[in-house]
């Protein structure tokens, strides 16, 4: 189903994310609880050995014909300062085949990965030297669809505990800005 997918937008919601067309939605709710989605975050955070508690909710993809995202790094600078500290990993799922285009693309590495249905790819926000500061080697793109619908989610894996420092009401603007 489609319900729940809205165009990408900026931390106030209201205006589109420039570099960014696709359209996203989160699962939450009774989404985090569906049998296939708590196996897929568990197999998360047992393959990163990083606890399920500090990750966001995976935020849903869909890009069409055309649609794109510009480079662009996951490392989001004020979350320094919040209780969850930043995301150190992100872990995308590709839910489909696209028939043409869509791959994911890291400029900086001369690598691109084809969106084929059940490939998982993951990939550091953070030096290992120092966890607060940005790891600009894994910046990346989505080239755009050139034929057919892609579908994936992202998993943002943070240094503490996201889901009650946000259950607490500590603001996560990222939500709206990636």
């Amino acid at each position: 189903t489609e319900i729940g997918f809205k165009r990408s937008s900026l931390s106030d919601g209201n205006k589109a994310a420039e570099g960014r067309t696709s359209a996203n939605s989160w699962c939450t709710n009774s989404c985090k609880k569906d049998p296939l989605v708590a196996g897929v975050t568990n197999r998360i955070a047992m393959l990163t050995q990083i606890p399920h508690n500090n990750s966001e909710d995976l935020q849903l993809l869909r890009y069409e014909e055309g649609q794109f995202y510009k480079e662009h790094n996951d490392y989001t600078p004020y979350e320094r300062e919040c209780i969850q500290g930043v995301r150190i990993l992100t872990v995308f799922l590709y839910l489909n085949d696209v028939e043409e285009g869509g791959g994911t693309n890291f400029p900086g590495l001369d690598l691109t990965v084809e969106s084929k249905r059940g490939r998982a790819l993951i990939w550091p926000s953070v030096l290992d030297e120092d966890p607060h500061q940005i790891d600009l080697r894994p910046n990346h793109q989505a080239l755009p669809v050139v034929r057919g619908l892609k579908y994936g989610a992202n998993a943002w894996l943070h240094q503490r505990d996201f889901e009650t420092s946000t259950a607490l009401g500590c603001i996560n603007v990222s939500r709206n800005m990636k």
